[in-house]
């Protein structure tokens, strides 16, 4: 399988909601924390955002450098510039400050897999992929538990397109 990569070559300023998760917890219904997370999100920011913008699933804040340990996931929009926020002064407010928090995607190298199609499904199976690859022994890539994000094209959380970029060195 060949993904393509990615160099960001500027860090990308995100803000949303956030919960701590991990993979055990989210294969069972009633520990599982990520579809509670979309759906505030998707319930109270959503329609707050312009037609279009993509969203960002942010996982960052690994305990450990494997698929073991507990990491935070951040449900979020992508932050324009200081200026660009300076001209919608209202839409902090209506978002409800209280509750949302600023996230960084640094600057670096991502592996992309790619998936269109029904939500959540889509998703389910473009991290399938990225395990499948990352446990494969002939896997030519390190992964480094930084940040990892899904970017949701068009901002579509019901069907279209998610990229699931990984961090790597």
């Amino acid at each position: 399988m060949t993904s393509p990569i990615k160099e960001l070559t500027e860090a990308v300023a995100c803000k949303g909601i956030s919960i701590r998760t991990t993979n055990i917890a989210e294969i069972s219904h009633d520990t599982a924390k990520l579809g509670r997370l979309w759906q505030k999100f998707y319930q109270g920011h959503v329609s707050h955002l312009e037609e279009g913008e993509d969203i960002y699933g942010i996982y960052h804040n690994y305990e450990s450098n494997d698929e073991v340990g507990a990491f935070d996931v951040v449900a979020s929009w992508k932050v324009g510039s200081q200026q660009g926020e300076q001209d919608q002064p209202g839409k902090e407010a209506t978002l409800n400050a209280g509750s949302v928090m600023t996230v960084t995607i640094p600057a670096g190298k991502y592996l992309i897999f790619s998936e269109h199609g029904n939500m959540p499904n889509t998703v389910m199976n473009a991290w399938e992929k990225v395990w499948e690859y990352f446990n494969d022994p002939s896997c030519e890539h390190t992964r480094v538990y930084d940040v990892d994000f899904e970017r949701y094209v068009d901002g579509n959380l019901e069907y279209g397109q998610v990229d699931v970029y990984i961090g790597i060195e």
